[in-house]
């Protein structure tokens, strides 16, 4: 008799070789062979259906690809120049304030070196108290009794009906940049920044590196993550890719993230209303002015051409771009307005 066969009319369903393989390793297949009786085999086979039900759940891997697109890139520059524009009348208690006190505290006002910062991290590494493990409080009748114990060194006993309360220990916090985690201290530089870092990904939906970047070294961030699922079954034997795109995002630029989850080579896009030559001006300049805040037109133009020569911008194409650049960062806005509203 074919065994396998015969399991999977008895259970009802299509199981794989590789499962079935699992299965006879497992010494499932061989306690159902051995069933002496008609109770034993039935304990065998609700064994099996249990067995391939768990392994055969629809499983899923989320992760993120990095869109750099035109629009992107140009979106993340008006974020980071918004924050730097909000951040000196951030007091305590706002959002983004653990980034002023990085900043004016830490920093002192002067940003450090993209190749720096993995050395910054481990410089403060130690900085700031290590988080309690555990906090007791005892009951007043039990504490000098404690204190006398401690002080001569002797072990400390306490019976349950003296601890009048405890304190679980908090989660420790971790800050990941680039391939290395770093434990963070509680109330130090690290702690800073992470609570900075945090806030930077909940207002702008940076990644996490990004956000150390830009808080350290004012450094825009080159695009966006986009939310990605691939989700696979042995059951039905299909995998899926599930791809959380903003509702801004047009359609051949969600095509192109399909494209690169799949590891496809992507195709240039344009996008309503704006062209993606206009879009990777428009984070030209506000990277710009991000560094340079009182900087005129003229000098913004001027680094462009010398930045840009084969796509050098004429006078009479200069004045236009000034004169629509208004109404260029609302067809910006609006594009991603749907989205705040949906």
């Amino acid at each position: 008799m074919d065994t396998k066969a015969e399991v999977e009319r008895r259970l009802r369903m299509r199981i794989p070789p590789a499962l079935w393989s699992e299965a006879e390793h497992e010494g499932l297949v061989g306690a159902l062979e051995a069933a002496v009786d008609a109770e034993e085999e039935c304990e065998a086979l609700a064994e099996l259906r249990r067995f391939f039900t768990r392994r055969m759940q629809p499983k899923a891997r989320v992760g993120s690809v990095y869109s750099t697109s035109a629009l992107a890139s140009a979106l993340v520059a008006l974020q980071a120049r918004a924050v730097s524009r909000v951040l000196p009348i951030v007091e305590q208690g706002d959002m983004l304030y653990p980034l002023r006190v990085l900043r004016e505290q830490y920093l002192q006002g002067a940003f450090i070196p993209v190749e720096q910062v993995s050395d910054w991290l481990v410089q403060h590494l130690h900085d700031g108290k290590l988080l309690p493990s555990l906090t007791l409080t005892i009951d007043p009748e039990a504490e000098s009794r404690v204190l006398e114990a401690i002080r001569s060194g002797q072990p400390v006993v306490l019976e349950p009906c003296e601890i009048v309360n405890h304190q679980q220990p908090l989660c420790r916090e971790f800050l990941r940049y680039r391939d290395t985690t770093y434990a963070v201290r509680y109330d130090g530089a690290l702690h800073c920044l992470y609570q900075a870092v945090q806030d930077l990904v909940l207002v702008c939906g940076w990644r996490e590196c990004d956000a150390v970047e830009f808080a350290l070294c004012n450094r825009v961030p080159d695009g966006l993550p986009i939310g990605v699922e691939v989700e696979w079954s042995l059951a039905s034997g299909l995998s899926f890719i599930s791809v959380r795109v903003p509702l801004y995002m047009q359609p051949d630029e969600v095509a192109q993230v399909y494209a690169q989850v799949r590891r496809a080579q992507k195709r240039k896009a344009r996008y309503k209303g704006i062209s993606e030559f206009t879009a990777r001006f428009v984070r030209f300049v506000e990277e710009y002015r991000l560094q340079h805040p009182r900087a005129k037109w003229k000098e913004i133009i001027a680094e462009w051409n010398r930045q840009h020569p084969n796509e050098a911008i004429s006078e009479k194409r200069a004045q236009n771009l000034i004169t629509h650049y208004p109404r260029i960062l609302y067809t910006i806005a609006k594009q991603v307005e749907i989205e705040a509203r949906g």
